[in-house]
């Protein structure tokens, strides 16, 4: 055995000679391979990515691999919860030491988003780095409890209104809230029209860089919204104010979001005005006046007034009494009220929610079995230290724009009525210079499917002598002259401080365009009225199904064109990220201007629009072409703009 071991010992040897030999050269030049590496292939961020970006911003990230002889480079992936919704990076191979740059995407479902980055090393994806980063969006510029609104269509075509009030908290959810809202309750075990009162349990919003946004708000009520979820769409015009609209499979309509800043019981007069429909003629009414609360939860009746129109029939000059209870935490009171001379229903009640000392928003909210009152929807502007004092002609002077959406008659279909129009008071009695783009998507009147009124015109007015703000104001003497003739009828519930008086239609009362709606009457401002800027806006269009929407634009004055973007709810369909664009010719000394809109977010593109500059920051606007002799529409549409602030320095 030891002479064996021996024997094995000598082979490496051996071969080692042998293998000398055949290289032909000494030992002394033998060269050994080289060492291997000292450690194994690694990766590491260099720098240290941003942990937190904003939805409008990049991220460069660069990844350094080490210990790669290959220098194979780096591979790149990216994930979040949200699948579809992570956003992009410029390459997913790149070299060590190379940059890549992430762009978020470009909406959330909430305020907040975090993605994961992860970088490998292309040599051995088992090195790899991870970044995780968080995206927020603009929602810490809406923070603390709104009051929202909104009027439109239910899932039956007929009248849809809520109201009610958010807590945002800034970081994109919605922690609490309540709402009233009257829509058609399709479940066959109710099948009516119907008020429901929830609370709102939580929810999201976003808002993104240019301005817009979206809302989800729960409840536990299955038959609201889609099953217990509301959806809307929202421009934001401020840290205070919101334009909305409802883009859910079963409503659809546009309102606004106000942030709250008291919740203190009201007191003094209120005018106000409401729209919607009656239960138990199953027709459309609207209905304003004042109610003044003279002492502590009551509305005595002394300096109170209200006028109806129900379908067509109006009733006037009618006293109003009632009671308000004490504002829940929420800033709700519950307003109870009676008008004996009403035509059809004699007793309302509403949800009213404060917005601040002077702004309260009102549904109805007596019609929870199907069997009440009706079903409207509308707001109430405090008169405050001015109540009782509006006692002679001069109580109503200066220019105002006002514009009134409603329900022409012809039909009972909401929406389907558009008044737009300017005229001065001279605080004697007398109307001047007014101008007015009437339409009525459905009456035939003027031998054609639909009627429109397009001109100057002048009137009459007087002040209810009781003091209470109650104007009745008949516009006549139309140039061009309409046929057959028209004769509207409206009342202006005015409300001091310089704050718009309310309008009611009172229909026309020639009854050749009989219509009823509600509204709003702006001072005018001083010339020069200029229309130019960036702008958030709403509008509510109707061809046999219902279009609302909220965007944001930009008008340039030189040149006259426009541009922007609209997120819309047409026939119960959303669409999102849709532009427009469209021309205008500068105002004229009366705010005045004639232009276009076009794009496939509206009924009907392009049409035609007029303009009314209130002041530089807001206006109406209102479609002119529905009985165009050479390219009628038959679309009716109204809408709202308002200055808009970016949402960030450098935003858009």
């Amino acid at each position: 055995m030891a002479t064996r071991r021996w024997i094995l010992s000598l082979l490496p040897a051996v071969t080692l000679s042998v293998l000398t030999a055949c290289g032909g050269g000494s030992t002394a030049n033998i060269q050994n391979p080289p060492a291997p590496p000292s450690s194994s292939v690694s990766i590491a961020f260099q720098p240290a990515p941003a942990a937190l970006i904003s939805i409008n911003a990049t991220s460069t990230l660069t990844a350094v691999v080490s210990n790669d002889p290959s220098n194979a480079g780096v591979d790149w992936s990216l994930t979040c919860q949200n699948t579809n919704n992570c956003g992009s990076l410029s390459a997913l191979h790149t070299g060590s030491g190379q940059p890549v740059a992430y762009t978020p995407p470009s909406t959330l479902s909430g305020n907040s988003q975090t993605v994961s980055i992860v970088a490998f090393a292309t040599a051995n994806h088992n090195q790899n780095v991870v970044a995780p980063i968080t995206i927020t969006a603009f929602g810490s510029n809406l923070q603390g409890s709104y009051v929202f609104q909104g009027h439109g269509v239910g899932a039956d075509s007929g009248p849809y209104e809520f109201a009610g009030v958010i807590t945002l908290n800034g970081s994109g959810a919605i922690t609490s809230g309540e709402q009233t809202v009257n829509f058609f309750d399709q479940n066959p075990a109710i099948n009516a029209l119907v008020s429901r009162s929830d609370a709102i349990t939580g929810g999201s919003y976003f808002l993104g860089p240019d301005g817009r946004g979206t809302i989800t708000l729960n409840t536990n009520d299955q038959d609201v919204g889609q099953n217990g979820v509301e959806t809307f769409s929202f421009v934001f015009l401020s840290t205070s104010h919101v334009l909305i609209a409802e883009t859910d499979p079963s409503e659809s309509a546009t309102g606004t979001m106000d942030l709250q800043t008291s919740t203190a019981a009201p007191s003094g007069g209120y005018a106000f005005v409401v729209s919607g429909t009656d239960v138990a003629t199953a027709s459309p009414t609207a209905f304003g006046g004042i109610f003044n609360i003279d002492s502590p939860n009551n509305i005595s009746g002394a300096g109170s007034v209200a006028d109806q129109n129900l379908a067509g029939t109006l009733t006037v000059e009618q006293t109003l009494s009632g009671t308000l209870s004490t504002p829940d935490s929420f800033g709700a009171v519950t307003l109870n009220l009676t008008v004996p001379g009403f035509q059809s229903a004699t007793t309302f009640q509403f949800e009213g929610y404060i917005v601040d000392a002077t702004h309260i928003k009102l549904v109805e909210s007596d019609n929870s079995s199907g069997a009440g009152s009706g079903s409207t929807g509308g707001v109430a502007i405090g008169q405050g230290a001015a109540t009782g004092t509006f006692t002679g002609l001069s109580s109503f002077s200066g220019t105002y724009v006002f514009g009134v959406l409603g329900v022409d008659l012809a039909g009972f279909t909401p929406n389907t009525f558009t008044s737009v129009g300017l005229f001065t008071a001279d605080g004697s009695g007398d109307l001047a210079n007014g101008f007015t783009d009437t339409l009525l998507q459905q009456n035939g009147a003027q031998g054609t499917a639909g009627s429109q009124i397009s001109a100057a015109f002048t009137g009459a007015y007087e002040v209810f002598p009781g003091g209470t703000g109650r104007v009745r104001a008949a516009f006549n003497h139309f140039v061009p002259h309409s046929t057959p003739s028209m004769s509207p009828l409206f009342f202006f519930y005015l409300t001091g401080n310089g704050n718009p008086p309310l309008v009611l239609d009172g229909s026309d009362i020639s009854l050749n365009y009989p219509s009823l709606g509600a509204g709003i009457a702006y001072p005018q401002a001083s010339a020069p009225l200029t229309f130019g800027g960036k702008y958030g806006f709403s509008f509510t269009q109707q061809n046999g199904s219902e279009n609302d929407a909220t965007g944001q634009m930009t008008a340039i004055p030189t040149g006259g064109t426009l541009s922007g973007i609209v997120d819309n709810d047409s026939a119960f369909t959303a669409t999102f990220n849709s532009p427009i664009s469209g021309t205008f010719a500068a105002p004229l000394s009366n705010g005045l201007s004639v232009g276009t809109l076009s794009g496939t977010p509206f009924d009907f593109s392009p049409f035609a629009v007029d303009y009314y500059v209130i002041d530089p920051t807001q206006g109406f606007f209102v479609e002119t072409d529905v009985v165009n002799p050479n390219d009628p529409s038959g679309v009716v549409s109204f809408g709202y703009y308002a200055a808009r602030t970016p949402v960030c320095a450098g935003c858009p």
